[in-house]
């Protein structure tokens, strides 16, 4: 049970806006560029671990351990680099904002997934 196709496809719109937004107000291309590229990336691998079973099965990993901690520690670092190098954010305050911005999706998913005991 994971994100439906609409929700996914809400986020990608959203996606969209806030790249408009961002070479709208930055008046740069690049940048609007990099949040594209970063913010498709997040919503990939929010999708991608919504419906882990399917995509660790098809990639043939396993889903528990090591790969999960890796994804969390990646999409926190993602967001945080987008934060500082985009909107110039300061370091640390981007990373606790990353931390716990993408920490509460992660916690959120954690909680509504069936439990199979």
């Amino acid at each position: 049970m994971g994100l439906s196709y609409p929700t996914i496809q809400r986020m990608f719109a959203g996606n969209a806006i806030l790249t408009g937004l961002t070479w709208f107000m930055q008046d740069n291309y690049m940048d609007a560029a990099f949040v594209f590229i970063a913010l498709s990336a997040l919503i990939g691998i929010a999708w991608g671990l919504s419906e882990r079973e399917l995509t660790f099965g098809h990639l043939g990993m396993n889903s528990a351990g090591i790969l999960t901690l890796f994804a969390f520690v990646a999409s926190i670092a993602v967001f945080a680099e987008v934060s500082i190098r985009v909107w110039d954010f300061p370091t640390v305050g981007s990373y606790v904002l990353s931390l716990f911005f993408v920490g509460s999706f992660w916690w959120t998913g954690a909680l509504i997934q069936p439990k199979n005991n």
